[in-house]
């Protein structure tokens, strides 16, 4: 914007001034072009074929204490929409998120071929490492920013 001002008029402190009034100009604000490369087109998931065979993984934190668990692990089927809600409390450990996973889902459901969660949150790593706990082939994990 200074390389404009400055093709056509000249004074004292021109570039400070034209900066100050272009940080403090709500337009130019909202109008700053975009720095970053343009995202790839979305690609949708696919369609399960059959029930419990493709799941979403997410954990409910936060909530006001009840009988000593204040979060809930949710497992829901992308095909069915159906879901588990497991009681859980914030300091539960990978280990234990695993024989969650194992002992209110893989023993109705048995393992999924892939499971999509919330990436950094702990059921990313608890159920990439769920074969420890339950035992099976590889399976697919696909982790998404939320």
């Amino acid at each position: 914007m200074t390389e404009l001002v400055t093709r056509n008029f000249w004074w004292p402190r021109v570039i400070q001034e034209v900066k100050k009034d272009v940080e403090g100009c709500n337009v130019c604000q909202r109008n700053k072009n975009c720095t970053e490369a343009p995202t790839g087109k979305l690609m949708p998931n696919t369609v399960p074929e059959k029930p419990w065979t493709h799941i979403s993984v997410d954990f409910i934190t936060k909530l006001p204490l009840a009988q000593g668990y204040g979060s809930i692990l949710v497992v829901c089927d992308r095909m069915t929409k159906m879901a588990h809600f497991v009681l859980t409390t914030e300091k539960t450990s990978v280990e234990g998120v695993a024989r969650l996973f194992r002992d209110n889902i893989w023993k109705l459901h048995r393992l999924p071929e892939s499971i999509i969660t919330v990436k950094g949150a702990k059921g990313t790593i608890s159920l990439a490492q769920a074969n420890d706990v339950v035992p099976g082939p590889n399976r697919m994990l696909k982790s998404l920013w939320r």
